[in-house]
């Protein structure tokens, strides 16, 4: 693939993440219980992505994320901004709080009732453990 191919996909994946960063902005501006923990979340992964080892930036939106899916009672997506937010500190070799985080996840996933989430992120903790 030629490099010209190259950035002109990532301009375009560049795009496409900022178009859908607006219009989570626009739903979250017209329903705040509703979509503000989503638009946090994804504003976080977004920043993730660009500012790896920047928390201060990144962390406050994982958190309100999860205060947010809480509030609004979507134990699922609670879970979701806890398992990024866990792995987001493996990746920044935050083990601590990596653990922390991801056993916030377990417990939602458990009370959710998704044998399947618990179970990875069950191995994501084993993983950590060791």
């Amino acid at each position: 693939m030629s490099l010209i191919r190259k950035k002109s996909e990532v301009q375009l994946n560049k795009e496409v993440v900022r178009v859908a960063i607006a219009a989570m902005k626009d739903a979250a501006d017209n329903s705040d219980w509703n979509f503000s923990n989503k638009f946090r979340l994804l504003q976080a992964e977004h920043l993730s992505l660009n500012n790896r080892h920047c928390p201060v930036t990144v962390l406050p939106l994982y958190e309100e994320s999860i205060e947010s899916a809480r509030k609004s009672g979507f134990i699922h997506e609670q879970g979701l901004a806890c398992e990024k937010a866990g792995l987001y500190y493996k990746d920044v070799l935050n083990m601590e709080k990596a653990l922390e985080y991801l056993n916030q996840a377990r417990e939602c996933y458990e009370k959710w009732g998704s044998d399947i989430k618990v179970a990875f992120i069950q191995k994501e903790l084993d993983a950590l453990k060791k």
